[in-house]
């Protein structure tokens, strides 16, 4: 695609410190949560998600330490929708799977406005959690990346 260039990472670090993509991210996590939120309260809404969600959500995965130095919440949640770009882009995800995904951990009796926002976010944390447990395999390991479930590695292409 005429894009493949802005994700030609080699590193998670990389990818987690890429300002331009947490950038493309930003959105793309936006519509994705949008979505989802929608399905399960059964009406179209554009609530963008919180940095502490997503900070929270990173932080307690493994990959946090490739980020490679502490975070502020606005950081560690630019990084995980720099994760989120960097494997829409190279067609490791889709908005689908992504929504699919939030869409099932989403609880709807949490989500309802009436309900309070510690609820709602709690609620989000854990379906931000439960994606970037599903996605995280997808992500390169010291410049190499599995694919399709498979056990072997095939190098990720470098900028």
């Amino acid at each position: 695609m005429a894009w493949d260039y802005l994700a030609s990472h080699a590193t998670i670090h990389d990818i987690m410190n890429d300002s331009g993509l947490a950038k493309l991210g930003d959105s793309l996590v936006n519509l994705c949560f949008s979505l989802a939120k929608s399905v399960v309260i059964g009406c179209p809404t554009g609530e963008k998600v919180k940095d502490s969600v997503l900070a929270r959500a990173i932080r307690s995965s493994p990959i946090y330490a490739s980020i490679g130095h502490r975070t502020d919440p606005g950081s560690a949640a630019d990084a995980y929708e720099a994760v989120m770009a960097w494997l829409w882009l190279n067609r490791k995800t889709t908005i689908d799977s992504v929504v699919d995904s939030l869409t099932k951990s989403l609880l709807a009796e949490d989500m309802e406005r009436e309900k309070s926002a510690k609820r709602n976010d709690e609620s989000a944390v854990r379906a931000f959690q439960s994606l970037l447990e599903q996605v995280s395999k997808q992500l390169p390991i010291c410049g190499y990346t599995q694919q399709d479930g498979q056990d072997e590695s095939y190098p990720v292409s470098k900028p």
